[in-house]
């Protein structure tokens, strides 16, 4: 299957989820190769796929975990600047227990490969501030998982540079 992307001269469109795991004020983040920021764990929707059964997918693929019942906690319509194109990204963010075999441990806990690239994921605590620190992508996100919605939330941001 191909993603839910489409270029178009520097413009892109983007599907993409991702897993919202916290465990004791901490939030699993993966940093892919050297990128100089970190996101939450998950990956792009695929044709033809929700974005539900593309979270147990990626959670599969990228923790080995086979997660149950993930909760929608955001829908964002991102704007944003990466990789020299201007992005319109729809992020769906599911809250997921923690899995099992996912230590808890400082430092990089887990390391994995995606399309030829390496993962390495790390606990971070789960506050604004160290999120900043930790240079965390979506923007939008480092505000919005301290307190994370009962309810589905769906938002538009537009980062300042865009």
């Amino acid at each position: 299957m191909s993603n839910l992307t489409f270029d178009e001269g520097i413009e892109r469109v983007n599907v993409r989820c991702a897993g919202i795991i916290r465990h004791e004020d901490h939030v699993l983040v993966v940093r892919e190769d050297d990128d100089d920021f970190v996101c939450l764990p998950g990956g792009r929707v695929q044709r033809g796929e929700s974005s539900l059964d593309a979270i147990h997918r990626e959670m599969d693929e990228e923790l080995n975990a086979r997660i149950e019942a993930p909760q929608l906690r955001y829908m964002l319509e991102n704007f944003f600047w990466r990789y020299g194109k201007r992005f319109h990204e729809f992020g769906f963010y599911y809250e997921i227990e923690k899995p099992v075999h996912v230590p808890f441990e400082k430092g990089v806990c887990m390391t994995g490969e995606d399309d030829g690239k390496t993962l390495s994921f790390e606990w971070v605590h789960n506050s604004p501030d160290a999120l900043v620190e930790i240079n965390l992508h979506p923007f939008a996100m480092r505000s919005r998982l301290v307190e994370l919605p009962q309810a589905f939330v769906h938002e538009c941001v537009i980062d300042p540079d865009y």
